[in-house]
């Protein structure tokens, strides 16, 4: 099977017959006019600056025309990848559809990527936890993946419990966990209740999450609890590009503390033959239509993510505003040491602050912001494994209630953590709990992710919750 990424030449001329980006076309083009378009785009070239940015809105309008339209003419139905996006609830699944051997190719480009990246070697045992299922398929994503990148795959997923996963890590002698990083918190959370003589008998050495990005204090209670020398890796993806980047503190930083900066930004690296990334200016996410006006920055300046994927042609993904906060910067030197010279001049770097966060929400009379939050949260002397706010309404009464639901460490893993009363203070005090509102706060201790609300989709712990009617 050829890994080869397609042109940029090539998909832009597919996407200017593509329905996606022209409102006149009504179906997507078939295998022989695509074929044709692309022996000919040589002589009808564009260059990616001339094409407008899209925008989620406007793409989705067109798939969920093309999705619900079961008329033979209707191309976007054709042998298709179909996956719901991770995020989100409610009754709209949505679906960027992939062609079934294009998707093939860039899981296995994908592979070759992770073990170029030294993620992934060829004595690697890994189980996985990911999620399959209602229509979500992240578990057979990324066991090929890790497969083409020359692992042994342990397909778990996420129905196994916790006490099933440890023991099948322990049985088979596994060095590799991977999972969304509420499902690896889980395990590594069960793992630190176990006796010394058990815990010994896990044998991890790397970690390979995706999903919501862990905190600080997630990565000091997974090397607290399986050790210091324990590697943590991430992947980096969408339901529209698919995954395209790779965190490896051992490629952009000299040591695991300095990988996840303290304005909570992660360094990923992306092959530029499979993905185009342009940042552009955080004003691109305001109005409804993108202004034309509006240019690329320069590298190291941030803003907002646009995307370009040369994996994707048959449905192609050209300018996608993303709403991910981020900066392009060069591979550093130490990555020399790991990636082959003649692959490294097409790696770059993307420094992902996460999703635009220009929001806040409120309650009783005061605004708490999303960032402030979240470095609260990240506090050591806590020890929260996880968290939620949900915020709704009390009965009938328009009061709106505010729900923190907490999954702490346990204390006998750290001579650190403040005591459980001190906790509930610091809490209270943060969020201004205050005999007037007391009635209206809730602050509720689980035992694992169970006690946690999930998205529709992924099944993914969602951190803000909002209820209210």
């Amino acid at each position: 099977m050829s890994t080869k990424p397609f042109s940029l030449d090539e998909v832009l001329a597919v996407a200017k017959i593509h329905p996606l980006y022209n409102p006149n076309i009504l179906y997507p083009p078939g295998p022989e006019e695509i074929q044709a378009i692309v022996q000919a785009q040589s002589t009808t070239s564009s260059t990616l600056e001339s094409w407008p940015l899209t925008t989620k809105k406007d793409l989705y309008k067109v798939i969920e025309r093309l999705t619900k339209d079961t008329n033979p003419e209707n191309e976007y139905r054709r042998s298709s990848y179909v996956s719901v996006t991770g995020g989100g609830s409610g009754d709209m699944l949505l679906m960027f559809f992939t062609d079934v051997k294009e998707n093939r190719q860039h899981r296995a480009a994908f592979g070759e990527f992770l073990r170029t990246c030294g993620v992934v070697e060829s004595h690697d045992w890994i189980l996985t936890t990911h999620t399959s299922g209602y229509l979500y398929r992240s578990l057979d994503l990324l066991t090929e993946i890790l497969e083409n990148a020359g692992g042994t795959i342990l397909s778990a997923g996420n129905l196994m419990k916790p006490s099933e996963v440890v023991r099948a890590l322990a049985r088979y002698n596994v060095n590799v966990l991977t999972g969304d990083s509420s499902q690896v918190i889980q395990v590594i959370h069960h793992i630190s209740t176990l006796s010394a003589d058990k815990r010994n008998g896990i044998k991890l050495t790397k970690v390979i999450y995706t999903s919501e990005p862990l905190t600080d204090s997630q990565k000091r209670y997974i090397h607290a609890t399986l050790g210091p020398a324990v590697k943590i890796y991430s992947i980096l993806g969408s339901a529209e590009a698919g995954p395209y980047a790779i965190h490896n503190p051992g490629l952009t930083s000299t040591g695991e503390a300095s990988s996840c900066q303290y304005d909570g930004s992660m360094d990923f690296v992306f092959d530029t033959r499979s993905i185009l990334i342009e940042i552009f200016p955080r004003s691109v996410m305001e109005g409804d239509t993108p202004s034309s006006d509006l240019k690329p920055l320069l590298e190291g300046e941030e803003g907002v993510i646009v995307q370009t994927s040369l994996q994707r042609r048959r449905n192609p993904l050209v300018r996608y505003i993303t709403g991910d906060i981020g900066s392009i910067h060069p591979v550093p030197n130490i990555a020399r040491s790991i990636v082959p010279e003649s692959e490294l001049e097409y790696f770059r770097v993307l420094r992902l602050r996460g999703r635009d966060r220009r929001f806040s929400f409120k309650w009783y009379g005061e605004y708490f912001e999303f960032t402030n939050i979240e470095m609260f949260m990240q506090k050591g002397a806590f020890g929260i494994l996880q968290w939620q706010i949900i915020v709704g309404t009390l009965g009938s009464s328009p009061q709106t209630t505010m729900e923190i639901r907490m999954l702490r460490a346990a204390a006998s893993t750290s001579n650190d953590m403040i005591s459980l009363e001190q906790f509930v203070y610091e809490v209270e005090t943060f969020f201004f709990v205050l005999p007037d509102n007391r009635h209206l706060f809730k602050l509720t201790f689980v035992e694992d992710i169970g006690g946690f609300e999930k998205s529709g989709t992924g099944n993914k712990v969602m951190k803000f919750v909002d209820v209210r009617r």
